[in-house]
């Protein structure tokens, strides 16, 4: 009987991690896409930058027992967990997070979403003797991502959770930003004279 294979996600090191090398856990993948018809409202693209960022701390707070890990690899972010997750409930949290964001936006979002094990690894460290024969490819170079991956949108019932910045605070913070910085310039620009 062949030994099942682990898709791979690959950190430059783990040391100062609680995760092992050649470790397998669970894995979300979650991201979400912008509103076309949105991009021309000022500051949406630097808000969905923002949001996309905080949905990843969003979920690392709400599972903290878990203790999820953001991942990195060819720019895609995955979130692995240490502990017994019920993935159901980081599904559910990732789809109020969408619903959310489109009670902020007033548009619809789309998002992918997927679920699976996989090995974390350390680059250029040898697979340990017992989990070498479970090695897989690197998840960013397969298809298994493509084959799993469960398209979400949240318009069912978009509502105000808590858990995610209101677009219009984040153009009131841009905008006061802005303000600041004219000040600034205009406060260096005076000369006094004596």
């Amino acid at each position: 009987m062949a030994d099942k294979k682990y898709p791979v996600l690959y950190a430059t090191s783990v040391k100062g991690t609680i995760f092992r090398h050649c470790g397998v856990y669970n894995t979300i993948y979650f991201n979400i896409y912008n509103n076309k018809e949105l991009e021309d409202k000022p500051y949406y693209l630097e808000y969905m930058d923002e949001t996309r960022e905080e949905v990843y701390k969003a979920i690392q707070n709400k599972f903290t027992m878990s203790q999820p890990l953001k991942v990195t690899n060819d720019h895609k972010v995955f979130i692995i967990f240490r502990g017994n997750v019920d993935m159901r409930d980081v599904k559910t949290f990732c789809k109020m997070m969408l619903q959310e964001l489109e009670y902020f936006t007033e548009g619809i979002h789309t998002a992918d979403y997927a679920e699976l094990e996989t090995m974390f690894m350390e680059i250029g460290r040898a697979p340990s003797f017992l989990k070498a024969s479970k090695v897989g490819e690197k998840l960013t170079q397969t298809d298994i991502l493509d084959k799993i991956m469960v398209h979400m949108d949240g318009h069912d019932q978009p509502q105000d959770n808590g858990c995610l910045t209101p677009y219009t605070d984040y153009v009131d913070f841009k905008e006061e930003e802005k303000r600041q910085n004219l000040k600034k310039e205009e406060l260096e620009e005076e000369v006094v004279e004596w």
